[in-house]
């Protein structure tokens, strides 16, 4: 039986109640959870040792991808030596509440700080009241600038436990534009922790690039259409300052040294120029994927 995937300590970008500050507690409930001012920290503490894993968000349910976390993805897989793998994933339900300090009404605001992806989610609700947007890092910092600044026009989008470690109160909850919100987290490790052979419900993330003809991409995949092997993700990527699509992020279902999906890759080989595997990882079990026990190791 495989041994699961416990850290003792795991990093994540922002501040102490950020959603991948939740994330972290939701996984791994025992581990030291410790805050990094950017992503690039966050790979840093994993790379040195500093942390055993980092929770980092690749995409949400309204907004799509998170731009960051695929910026750095491509350099992890391929241009770094000691470069990271992704070894799991967890789908964390996104509440997002409008924040500020005690005394506050809603008709006293005009500016709302947050994470941009947060922005995002709440469009709506911050077009329908005239409200203008204010990027921050995160939305646990944009809380915290709030409640340090003290400004009565200002408020944040941000975690119930946000609002509770900062000392905010929560003028209106659950501002979301679709109350069905969920945020993907990846687990990345310094070493690969690949689930075994025989194990159900496995992701593989793969990362190649094409030269750019016509159909490099049809090619390139027409091994996985042809042994019925589900592909649950397919991203292009702009490379080398170019306008062309020639790099693609692409998550399937199975396990590499399965042999329809060996072959698959065999033949995507083939016709890229360079490929390189990302990650092996168990699938969470949520109510977006309806997969039976799919629990990364501590995910629960």
């Amino acid at each position: 039986m495989r041994r699961p995937f416990a850290p003792a300590v795991v990093t994540y970008h922002g501040s102490a109640g950020a959603f991948a500050h939740i994330a972290c507690r939701a996984a791994f409930p025992r581990a030291r959870a410790i805050a990094c001012d950017s992503l690039l920290q966050v790979i840093e503490a994993v790379r040195t040792g500093t942390a055993e894993a980092a929770v980092l968000p690749c995409e949400n349910l309204l907004a799509g991808r998170v731009p960051d976390i695929h910026l750095l993805l491509p350099e992890i897989g391929m241009a770094s030596e000691i470069g990271l793998t992704i070894v799991g994933e967890i789908f964390l339900p996104i509440e997002l509440h409008l924040v500020a300090p005690a005394g506050r009404s809603l008709d006293q605001i005009r500016r709302v700080h947050s994470h941009p992806v947060a922005l995002n989610q709440v469009r709506r609700f911050l077009s329908a009241r005239g409200l203008a947007a204010v990027e921050q890092s995160n939305t646990a910092t944009a809380a915290a600038l709030v409640r340090r600044a003290g400004e009565e026009a200002d408020a944040a989008v941000a975690s119930e436990l946000a609002a509770r470690t900062y000392g905010l109160t929560i003028l209106e909850r659950n501002i979301e534009d679709n109350p069905v919100n969920m945020t993907r987290f990846y687990v990345l490790a310094r070493d690969p922790v690949v689930p075994a052979l025989h194990e159900p419900d496995i992701l593989t993330s793969l990362l190649f690039e094409l030269h750019n003809a016509p159909g490099a991409l049809f090619r390139a995949l027409g091994g996985f259409a042809d042994a019925g092997i589900n592909m649950t993700k397919l991203e292009s990527y702009l490379v080398d300052g170019q306008f062309v699509a020639t790099r693609f992020l692409c998550e399937f279902e199975g396990h590499p040294e399965r042999d329809d999906v060996r072959q698959a890759i065999d033949i995507l080989a083939r016709h890229s120029t360079r490929h390189a595997i990302l990650g092996v990882f168990p699938m969470h079990a949520t109510g977006t994927r309806t997969r039976a026990d799919a629990s990364l190791g501590g995910v629960q």
